[in-house]
């Protein structure tokens, strides 16, 4: 404990130094990005009530300047060039375009518009390829393991699905601005996304339904893909490391002809692998095209598809806490220990997804965009799951479960943006008008099967898949859903007001013939208003303080014991904060204090744990800081603590004052890289990490702890165009995360028996050729 809590302090220390070096900075004169944004705010009005206002000229904003070797020797640095954007040659950053480094400047998902971060008032974080590439991150859990507020693996870091807790709540998921399928049944047909398709990850915090629609209120994941860019790019690269890992993928795109009126993009991956734990493998195969045509400078249409299956033996476990968090009187259970059948237990996850971007501007002040994406997602497997430790501390129960899941979900959201001014008000106005409809199956059948010893495991307690189970869960689901929203985005001088307001309709159908639910057929309407009212202040030199109200709603599936529907959840916060880019830097720090309040969760029925009851109450309060950026030319960081107070506020199950389970009260994390871009060392990169996650409850009573831990991550990488010109483009790359192999239980479910363990050490090697 005093270990962690000195760790704890120190990373609140560190991170406490960057934010007073950069406060040095503000006596200086205006930072690029505010300066930027009061120019356009400071523009001259128009004596009319109202003016079209001109669009504004996009400013490229200069990465870290890096030297990379000419093409003859001796070596010599040149300055290095941004990518292109493939915003058709007029520069500078998009919200759903590339970043240089680890700061992005502008976002759409916290507004829907480009606009910004420091203009959003809201915490938005954004984690980009560059960062998640550094860091070796191969799902999205990796991807988000240094973004403060953040808790991950909810069901052992060796899930086979990606679960995200942002501000201790279920935080859905976005591909492009567009919700991901989901099965309700059982919610185990739900996409996984791969990273090395996308360009960035973003993390909107807090209630946002007043934009998105049905949205838990501690806030949403947005994760935007690869598009085609209007310069030729080729990458493939070669990965191997632990636990026999072979990957291949490349990334190849550019102009199809001369005019650069066609675009084309293809990302693909393959990887063969096995995981941490015995007979448990980790195989996918990802293929990404895509296309843009571009008639003319105002309008764009693009394709985006893409494909993934995941065939794997073995399956995600959990291990009971009595023999992993606890000393055993035979010891912890090693990580790689599997309890489960390797002779039937398997894994399939199939899914596949296309649509479309389409942009257009009309004139100089009108322009509208659609979205629309169709995707399926299938589900099969057959896995042993763990039930219990039986008297002799030894034997483990179990039950073999068998589930075919299927989800089929179409999306669409058009948007109609105008810009113009009205005296002295400069507005944004976003009108939009989304849909969305989720069809879905789920099967899901258990029956008990014999022990297993945890310390010497014999299989073959089933032979086959029992092909006359009857069903326990077996639900056929609909919902659509279609809303309204509107919003405007006010700029006064420095000022910017932004106001939110949001119509939607939902109608749910179940059809159950299983037992949970009963059988019948449960139909539900339901309709909500949702908003967010937000105001922030940019000074010239960076900073920008913000305060903001949301609210947000979720639609329930399912009925009680009695056969009655839930009412939809909803939600309401309330948050404060600042956000400052300091002169001349390409960092970016963010704080922010923040009050949740849920209404109408559901909670397991006291009398009857497979039924829920519709009573409770939870809020969230707490704070957050962030730091991202370059401290130096050489030197990047990303760092971040919370400190959360997550508790139960009102409940049927007799835990009201309890903490919110598997949320840890404080996390804190610090992750550095050094490049040398002079000297002997050009070209090699040294990075280093370290992560503080804090206690959390394993259980909705609190009966017992998940204690906290820390992890050490580590990278060296080297460019060999530093070494020869001729070897321009080959880049090699060694990352080891959990370098001390620390045993931690990662999260539990709901009891001391559903435990998951985190992952151990893992050393991969990357090399990587790219041209143009």
């Amino acid at each position: 404990m005093l270990r962690a809590r000195m760790t704890t302090l120190a990373l609140g220390t560190a991170i406490s130094g960057v934010w007073g070096i950069a406060f040095l900075a503000l006596e200086a004169p205006a930072s690029p990005a505010a300066a930027q944004a009061r120019a356009q705010s400071d523009s001259s009005l128009p004596e009319i009530r109202v003016q079209a206002q001109r669009r504004p000229a996009r400013v490229a904003r200069r990465a870290p300047v890096r030297r990379a070797p000419a093409a003859a020797p001796p070596p010599q640095r040149v300055e290095a060039q941004a990518p292109e954007t493939g915003d058709g040659g007029r520069g500078g950053e998009r919200a759903n375009g590339p970043v240089v480094g680890y700061v992005a400047t502008r976002s759409a998902t916290g507004t829907k518009t480009d606009t910004p971060i420091l203009e959003t008032p809201q915490s938005v974080s954004v984690v980009t390829k560059d960062q998640f590439t550094a860091q070796q991150a191969t799902t999205i859990s990796e991807a988000l393991r240094y973004t403060p507020g953040v808790a991950l693996d909810s069901y052992s870091a060796n899930a086979f699905f990606d679960s995200v807790k942002v501000r201790g709540f279920d935080a859905p998921r976005y591909l492009d601005g567009l919700r991901l399928p989901l099965d309700p049944g059982s919610q185990f047909a739900y996409p996984r996304v791969e990273t090395y398709g996308l360009e960035r990850i973003e993390i909107l915090k807090g209630p946002s339904s007043g934009l998105y629609g049905q949205s838990d209120p501690g806030g949403l994941v947005n994760m935007v893909s690869k598009r085609p860019q209007a310069a030729p790019h080729y990458e493939v690269q070669g990965q191997f490391g632990s636990h026999d890992r072979f990957q291949g993928a490349f990334d190849i795109g550019g102009p199809i002809d001369k005019n650069g009126e066609f675009l084309y993009r293809i990302v693909g991956l393959g990887q063969k692998s096995d995981t941490q734990i015995d007979y448990q493998q980790d195989n996918k195969l990802f293929i990404a095209p895509s296309f843009t045509w571009r008639p003319n400078i105002d309008t764009t249409f693009t394709i985006l598809a893409h494909y993934r299956v995941s065939d794997n033996k073995g399956y995600q476990q959990f291990v009971p806490g009595e023999l992993s968090l606890f000393p055993a009187p035979y010891g912890r259970v090693p990580y790689s220990r599997y309890l489960g059948e390797p002779g039937i237990d398997r894994y399939k996850l199939e899914q596949a997804g296309i649509g479309y971007a389409f942009e257009h501007r009309f004139n100089e002040f009108l322009q509208f965009r659609q979205n629309l994406r169709y995707m399926e997602v299938r589900n099969n497997l057959a896995a042993a799951r763990v039930e219990g430790v039986l008297p002799d501390m030894r034997s483990i129960a179990r039950t073999m479960n068998y589930v075919v899941s299927d989800s089929k979900n179409i999306a669409l959201d058009n948007q109609l943006q105008a810009d113009f001014a009205t005296g002295w008000l400069k507005h944004k106005v976003l009108f939009g008008v989304d849909y969305m409809n989720i069809d879905s199956h789920s099967d899901f059948r258990t029956t008990p099967i014999a022990p297993i010893d945890a310390y010497y495991p014999v299989y073959g307690a089933v032979a086959a898949p029992p092909a006359s189970l009857a069903p326990f869960i077996k639900v056929h689901t609909t919902q659509s859903q279609a809303g309204v929203y509107v919003q405007d985005q006010i700029k006064f001088d420095r000022w910017t007001l932004s106001l939110t307001g949001r119509q939607d309709w939902v109608k749910t159908e179940n059809v159950s013939t299983g037992v949970y639910p009963m059988a019948g057929l449960y139909a539900r309407n339901d309709s909500a208003s949702t908003g967010r009212v937000g105001l922030n202040y940019l000074f010239d030199f960076g900073l920008s303080p913000y305060v903001n109200y949301s609210t947000s709603f979720v639609p329930n599936s399912g009925v009680s014991l009695t056969g009655v529907s839930f009412k939809p959840t909803t939600g309401e916060g309330k948050e404060a904060g600042i956000k400052f880019q300091p002169f001349g830097s390409n960092l970016m720090l963010t704080a922010a204090v923040f009050d949740i309040l849920q209404k109408n969760v559901l909670t397991a029925d006291p009398t009857n744990p497979f039924f829920n009851t519709q009573t409770d109450e939870a809020r969230v309060r707490g704070y957050e800081f962030e730091a991202r950026g370059n401290i130096t030319r050489e030197l990047e960081i990303v760092g971040g603590f919370s400190h959360l107070d997550p508790k139960v506020t009102k409940s049927v199950a007799g835990n009201t004052g309890k903490y919110l389970q598997n949320t840890p009260l404080s996390q804190a994390s610090l992750w550095a890289k050094y490049t040398w871009y002079e000297g002997p060392l050009a070209g090699f990169g040294l990075g280093g990490g370290v992560r503080y996650v804090g206690e959390s409850y394993g259980d909705a009573g609190n009966t017992f702890v998940i204690p906290s831990y820390v992890l050490y991550d580590a990278s060296i990488s080297y460019d060999f165009a530093y070494l020869r010109p001729d070897l321009k483009g080959w880049k090699a790359q060694v990352n080891a995360m959990n370098l001390t192999d620390r045993y931690y239980v990662a999260s539990c479910g709901t009891s001391i028996v559903y435990c998951g363990l985190g992952a151990g050490r893992t050393v991969l090697g990357t090399l990587k050729y790219s041209w143009n």
